[in-house]
């Protein structure tokens, strides 16, 4: 959801959102997807080109059966960009010791290994984008808590943070809402400035009503565990879901997948 004034009017261009699709990646379970994630990101690090090359051919597969649209990476570009040139310069650019930084020259092996290094990162932030993407927030911290669920046993903190965790992942979509409405509210008001520098001033005024909605509603949800008989060390994340043939299926997917990554590593 995005607000713009265009000649004057309100214009609020209401966005697609992803998650709630039926496709076959939307489905499958939360613990499913988060180990997934972390192996295979893991293993992205260890891989040679070949396996870089089967990551991205499966990727796409994966986009395509996820059914989200290109438009989500497009951000990625330009921070790939940028860290593009940042390794070019810092391993492909190289000079003898004792002399300048300007009497260097290109080394081709230096290019290629930064090549490499942002083909991984590529990789990893486009399995992380399309995680968020086929992923309800609410979902993504219950997978993610799932797994700190062994760490309860050696300290009570270990449930602290995977609460943090799970609440944290599930009121950013509800503080994102209320930043929209913040936005309309102030758009209705009357003609948006022109200038920068007013623009800066009218969105930093927003930020103040912002942090008092989401005090209130951490000091609602406070009542509400205390309410519950909460107390540290007692939370426990539940996932309610069964296990389909399709989260089996899944899971062999990630297993041939890591074991094709470690052979070609």
């Amino acid at each position: 959801m995005a607000s713009a004034v265009k000649g004057g009017r309100l214009e609020i261009k209401v966005f697609e959102l992803y998650w709630p699709s039926n496709s076959t990646l939307h489905r499958l379970d939360p613990r499913v997807k988060v180990g997934g994630l972390a192996v295979l990101s893991l293993l992205m690090t260890m891989t040679q080109w070949q396996g870089l090359a089967l990551t991205s051919l499966v990727l796409l597969g994966l986009v395509i059966l996820g059914r989200t649209p290109l438009r989500l990476y497009r951000s990625l570009m330009v921070v790939l960009f940028w860290m593009g040139l940042f390794y070019g310069l810092s391993i492909g650019w190289v000079w003898p010791e004792g002399n300048a930084f300007w009497q260097g020259h290109w080394s081709m092996t230096g290019l290629t290994q930064a090549a490499e290094l942002l083909w991984r990162v590529l990789l990893i932030f486009g399995l992380t984008r399309l995680y968020s993407a086929v992923t309800r927030p609410l979902e993504q911290g219950l997978g993610i808590a799932y797994f700190f669920s062994p760490l309860i046993r050696i300290s009570p903190k270990a449930s602290d943070f995977a609460l943090l965790l799970t609440l944290t992942l599930r009121f950013i979509p509800l503080i994102v809402e209320e930043a929209f409405i913040l936005w309309k509210a102030r758009l209705l008001k009357g003609e948006w400035p022109t200038s920068w520098l007013k623009r800066v001033s009218e969105v930093t005024q927003l930020i103040v009503p912002l942090l008092l909605l989401s005090l209130k509603r951490a000091e609602e949800l406070a009542e509400n565990l205390m309410a519950r008989g909460y107390c540290t060390g007692k939370y426990r994340p539940l996932i309610l879901q069964e296990r389909s043939i399709d989260d089996y299926a899944g899971v062999l997917v990630i297993v041939v997948w890591g074991v094709l990554l470690l052979i070609l590593g």
